[in-house]
């Protein structure tokens, strides 16, 4: 190949990765704008979401008097467990969700399932993080210290189910455009997952065929990673790893279904 032929054909490639990132860039900015307005008042609200529905959860268990597993604080306990959880839930439904918001743009020969994916996944990203810095600063002006003490657990917990939950959404993508109903059985099938991943008790305490099932779940995993980077006596059984290399299979598994499948459709 000559050199003039190698210099075109990075160009073609530099200018195909430009295109790439404008689509994300274009597909970002709309999200936003159509999800939150042209406002911040639209962009609290979104972001407040969240802390709502977590700050409510603890709210129902003080009002009960149930006392938390671990620790002598209900609200931290609840904190550290629901957190992974509403990265999990928010985050791959929201994916799914941008299938149907974002499908008129498929129709253009730039704008792949995948972008769509991305784009809604980014912001998803931030939103969890703004919500989370959100509640931390609601329970420490309650007296309540949300700093975990091993800060590096808790945020390789955070990451892994930021993993798992975009491995969910991808897949769950390619699903929607072949079969749109599968939204509502995700929506049930998310309501299992607060019964069955460890957010309001301790996995530990289940007897043993139901505890070493409970391992399977990945989501169970975050959980007690990210409770115990708060709890110091707490020492689950848990891996990362597994979390990881989970949420990878299925984001390679999602690619590589839009790429020879669902592209076609």
């Amino acid at each position: 190949m000559t050199l003039s032929a190698e210099h075109t054909v990075a160009l073609r490639r530099q200018s195909a990765l430009q295109v790439q990132f404008q689509v994300l860039h274009a597909l970002i900015l709309r999200d936003i704008r159509t999800r939150f307005g042209r406002t911040m008042w639209g962009y609290g609200i979104v972001v407040l979401w969240p802390c709502a529905h977590l700050l409510v959860l603890i709210t129902i268990f003080y009002v009960r008097h149930m006392p938390p597993a671990i620790g002598n604080s209900l609200a931290l306990f609840i904190f550290s467990g629901m957190t992974p959880m509403i990265v999990f839930i928010y985050m791959s439904r929201k994916m799914m969700e941008g299938v149907s918001t974002n499908k008129p743009l498929l129709s253009f020969p730039d704008v792949k399932l995948l972008d769509v994916c991305l784009s809604r996944g980014v912001v998803e990203i931030l939103n969890a993080c703004m919500s989370t810095a959100i509640v931390m600063a609601i329970l420490l002006a309650f007296g309540v210290d949300p700093f975990p003490n091993d800060s590096f657990l808790a945020l390789t917990a955070f990451l892994a189910s930021v993993v798992f939950a975009f491995g969910v959404g991808v897949i769950s993508c390619n699903i929607v455009v072949i079969f749109p109903p599968f939204m509502i059985g995700f929506s049930l099938f998310i309501i299992l997952f607060y019964g069955l991943s460890g957010v309001f008790f301790i996995p530990e305490g289940m007897p043993s065929e139901v505890y070493h099932a409970m391992l399977w779940n990945p989501v169970t995993n975050s959980i007690m990673l990210f409770r115990a980077a708060y709890y110091p006596e707490y020492t689950p059984e848990a891996s990362a790893l597994y979390v990881f290399l989970v949420g990878g299979c299925l984001i390679l598994i999602g690619l590589a279904w839009e790429r020879f499948v669902t592209r076609y459709i």
